[in-house]
C-alpha cells in the first residue's frame, strides 16, 4: 500500500479478470521523500503482477517512473504523455503530467486523453481517459 495517502487494490475472487487499483503516492516535498520512493517502489511490485489496470494521482511523470517493469502508460502510447494534468490553474501544456493510466500487456490502449474541458469542475486535477481493450481479444 502507499504509506500517506490511500490507495485501493481490488482483484477478482475467481482469478479471472484484472487487478484494478487507484494509487496515490505521496506527493515528492521535503519530508515525505523516503515515503515517496516506497510508493513508486510499491507502483513498480504491482507492475510485476500479470493482469493489472491502475489509474490515479502517481504524484510523478514518467520520468520518475523508472521501474515500470510490463506496465505501459496509456498516455505515453497513444501520444499524449506530454499534455499536463496538474494544477488546473496553469494551461495543458505547462503542467505537470503527473497523473496516468498504467496496464500490463494484457490490456492494450485504444485511446488516452486528457480532458481539458474540466478545469473548473472543482479539482486541481484534469481527468485522463483511456479506452482499453483486452490484447487477448
Amino acid at each position: 500500500d502507499t504509506s500517506v495517502l490511500p490507495s485501493v487494490v481490488a482483484e477478482p475472487l475467481n482469478g479471472n479478470g484484472p487487478t484494478i487499483a487507484a494509487v496515490h503516492p505521496v506527493a515528492p516535498i521535503p519530508g515525505q521523500m523516503t515515503n515517496w520512493r516506497s510508493d513508486l517502489d510499491w507502483v513498480s511490485l504491482l507492475c510485476k503482477q500479470p493482469n493489472v489496470i491502475m489509474a490515479g494521482d502517481f504524484n510523478s511523470t514518467l520520468d520518475h517512473l523508472i521501474d515500470l517493469g510490463q506496465c505501459h502508460d496509456a498516455a505515453l502510447v497513444n501520444g499524449t504523455a506530454a499534455v499536463g494534468t496538474w494544477p488546473t490553474s496553469l494551461p495543458a501544456l505547462l503542467a505537470a503530467p503527473i497523473d496516468h493510466i498504467l496496464t500490463t500487456p494484457t490490456w492494450k490502449a485504444i485511446s488516452a486523453e486528457v480532458l481539458q474541458t474540466e478545469d473548473d469542475a472543482g479539482s486541481d486535477h484534469r481527468p485522463i481517459v483511456a479506452i482499453l481493450s483486452s490484447s487477448t481479444e
